[in-house]
């Protein structure tokens, strides 16, 4: 269990700095093809394809990989006003309308992608189903997510899952 948990630290220290990296590079080359464009007059053709598939990829790899829970946005009005029973209904409720929904549309969001092979991108041309197999990522990724946060909420530690959230993890930059 140890070496499963170490690695799971490093995968998502990884993710982490891969993010970090394309996001970096979005910046960067976002950066040179305006110089290009405006300075040198010699706009570079796939600079905004390849900003937008970094992006894409950025936006899904950092939601499955890199984000918690407690770091995505939510709608817990009705939840924080609940006890911890009433907030173990609602987690047990929602992750399985979760995972039911998602695992439903499994087969046709695989089916979609692979037969994007067909298609290319205008510049590059590169093959959609690569551009967007990233989205296969977080498909899977909140399938697992809302299983294991389904099968805690059974076991016996569910009560460390639905504790009042402390007022200083909720603040952020509107207060």
């Amino acid at each position: 269990m140890a070496r499963l948990k170490s690695l799971l630290t490093r995968s998502a220290q990884w993710a982490e700095w891969l993010s970090v990296g394309m996001f970096f590079a979005i910046f960067v080359l976002f950066i040179a093809a305006v110089v290009m464009r405006y300075v040198f007059v010699r706009p570079i053709e796939w600079a905004d394809e390849f900003i937008l598939i970094l992006f894409l990829w950025t936006t899904f790899l950092t939601e499955a990989l890199v984000l918690s829970e407690r770091e995505q946005v939510t709608f817990d009005v009705v939840y924080d006003l609940c006890g911890p029973v009433n907030r173990r209904r609602i987690g047990l409720i929602s992750s399985s309308v979760i995972a039911l929904m998602f695992l439903a549309a499994m087969p046709t969001i695989f089916g979609y992608i692979t037969f994007l092979w067909r298609e290319r991108t205008p510049v590059m041309e590169w093959r959609l189903d690569f551009i967007y197999a990233c989205f296969m990522v977080y498909w899977v990724a909140v399938c697992i997510r809302a299983i294991a946060k389904f099968s805690v909420l059974c076991g016996n530690g569910w009560r460390g899952q639905v504790e009042a959230v402390q007022l200083d993890e909720r603040t952020n930059v509107l207060g």
